[in-house]
């Protein structure tokens, strides 16, 4: 039996990783030499690296969900809150950040925690590596030292199997983070297809994804969502589908 508490970390020799959430992993065309599923708690993991580095996984992992479960402990709001959270002086850094970059996009933090996840592992983890992607639920941390394409997934009958995004290695690190309407196990407010956002963050993605996701009831939001978001500094690329309508700005593009 599994306890609790334990990080159960199990190595990938697959290239057709055939999981529970293999429809994310199977977008990720650039796997690594390492593959590692990571499960704990809530957090469901694919980690590939070009270093080994599963004894440098556990550690922050449980960190991260330990400074998680006292905040909340302290300030219950910070759970369920749909809006932004102020910042507590107490509040660990990460979690400082998470208010931080959820107040930009407003909405509230726990709609950046798998982005959060993400980078903090990476924290960790990137010094190690030349090429990393840690993907969490569709939310990913990229780093690259070559171009890499992804395959974006949807229920759409227009674009199913179809979008295909490539981000230039000079865009990396990033965070690359996704929210849909339609499906997914995140809460969102708006009918869209599927957002995908670009960011140097893979918190402020993961809000911004939310964010974006939380405008679009019909096509016709596409352009004017689009045109708001771009302003921010933090968001650097924006895919939204709605529909048989595609909007696309900044450092992601379309490829077969």
């Amino acid at each position: 039996m599994i306890g609790k508490d334990e990080v159960v970390i199990t190595r990938l020799f697959c290239r057709e990783l055939d999981l529970d959430k293999s429809v994310y992993r199977r977008k990720i065309r650039n796997r690594e030499k390492y593959n590692w599923r990571v499960v704990y708690k809530y957090s469901d993991i694919l980690i590939s690296s070009d270093s080994y580095v599963k004894d440098k996984i556990e550690k922050p992992l449980k960190e991260f969900y330990k400074l998680l479960e006292l905040c909340i402990k302290r300030d219950p709001s910070f759970l369920k809150s749909l809006s932004p959270v102020k910042s507590k002086s107490y509040f660990p850094e990460i979690i400082k950040e998470m208010c931080d970059k959820s107040n930009i996009f407003n909405v509230g933090p726990m709609a950046t925690v798998a982005g959060a996840v993400c980078e903090y592992l990476a924290a960790n983890l990137s010094r190690c590596c030349s090429q990393l992607t840690i993907e969490n639920g569709g939310d990913v941390y990229l780093k690259s030292k070559r171009d890499i394409n992804a395959g974006a997934y949807l229920k759409n009958k227009y674009f199913k199997d179809k979008i295909n995004l490539k981000i230039r290695k000079e865009n990396t690190p990033c965070g690359l983070c996704s929210s849909s309407g339609k499906f997914g196990h995140s809460l969102s407010m708006g009918r869209s297809d599927l957002v995908v956002v670009l960011s140097g963050s893979a918190i402020s993605a993961d809000g911004a994804a939310t964010a974006i996701a939380n405008r679009i009831s019909n096509s016709d939001d596409i352009p004017r969502t689009i045109d708001h978001y771009k302003k921010l500094n933090d968001v650097k690329g924006i895919l939204i589908v709605k529909d048989s309508k595609v909007g696309i700005w900044g450092n992601l593009e379309l490829v077969p």
